[in-house]
């Protein structure tokens, strides 16, 4: 008798765990189904939004216009973000709690301007659906790293204005936090700091190198009997990618040539500068060491 009471027990605990299983199975399906149909009205809302947009977004000049033409200048770019800022205001957001909790779509677009070192100022909201929305970004407006500037057709740096909209998206942003949270998991396993180094026009190995020792002019006479003496020199590179130093390391045993080196480098183009992608992401100054080599038979004066 007792055998066959708990044979009907387990069988009833049994089946009720199945059918809470099953129970639990249908709500994260309609879960699933619910969130799916959120992201799709997002969409469809942010596609609404943009086609609404009436201001100028990118970059501006200093009176609020576009440029008429973007190829004669070069244009403010972030490190990890490039040119589009609205990727920052996304990934880095982080969503007003209780408008997270109703579920509140709604979007900002904001206005600032960047100063001759790519830092921002004087940030303004243009149109928006809620202010707490409006905090949020003029805080990330606040902390963004430093960009490489806007520059004339002459490459000097000049002042602009940019205009970013940015959207606040309830399911795309618990999305985000999602993936962030895997991401940073994933992260606790590694203890390298990832950088792309600076590189100097095309980034080949002896960019640099072929760019200083095609504008030598030397007399290979006062080599003597010597084949070839070689100089040993330092560059230094700030975060915008100019060079701001030059430095001999080991001189080649005429100053002359060595000063003439100097003066090359002082003179470079711009590089590309260190970008360092932890977090916010940001350009870095950074060192090369380059030695030159002075031949017999290849340089006349």
């Amino acid at each position: 008798m007792k055998t066959l009471l708990f044979i009907l027990l387990s069988w009833i605990v049994v089946n009720g765990l199945s059918a809470q299983n099953n129970h639990f199975a249908d709500i994260s399906v309609l879960s699933a189904s619910k969130m799916q149909e959120e992201r799709m009205k997002e969409k469809c809302l942010d596609s609404i939004w943009r086609a609404e947009n009436i201001w100028n977004l990118g970059v501006l000049d200093m009176s609020g216009k576009p440029f008429k033409d973007l190829s004669v200048i070069e244009s403010p770019r972030w490190a990890i973000w490039g040119y589009d800022l609205e990727k920052y205001f996304t990934s880095r957001m982080v969503y007003p709690k209780h408008m997270l909790t109703k579920n509140q779509a709604g979007y900002s677009i904001v206005m600032f301007s960047l100063d001759t070192l790519g830092l921002p100022h004087n940030v303004s909201i243009l149109t928006t659906r809620h202010k707490d929305f409006d905090k949020e970004v003029i805080r990330l407006v606040k902390e963004l790293p430093h960009c490489l500037p806007c520059r004339d057709k002459n490459g000097k740096r000049m002042e602009c204005l940019y205009t970013v909209y940015v959207p606040f998206l309830p399911q795309h942003y618990r999305d985000r936090v999602k993936a962030d949270s895997i991401a940073e998991e994933n992260a606790k396993q590694s203890f390298v700091e990832w950088e792309a180094v600076s590189y100097f026009q095309d980034g080949k190995p002896g960019a640099a190198q072929d760019y200083i020792t095609q504008r030598l002019v030397y007399d290979p006479s006062l080599l003597g009997d010597k084949q070839q003496i070689r100089g040993l020199y330092t560059i230094r590179i700030n975060s915008y990618g100019e060079v701001y130093e030059a430095d001999v390391v080991r001189s080649c045993g005429i100053q002359e040539w060595d000063n003439q080196v100097l003066e090359i480098i002082k003179d470079m183009p711009r590089w590309t500068p260190t970008i360092n992608y932890y977090g916010k992401g940001e350009y870095r100054n950074s060192v090369w060491t380059t030695p030159i080599f002075f031949k017999k038979g290849e340089k006349t004066d």
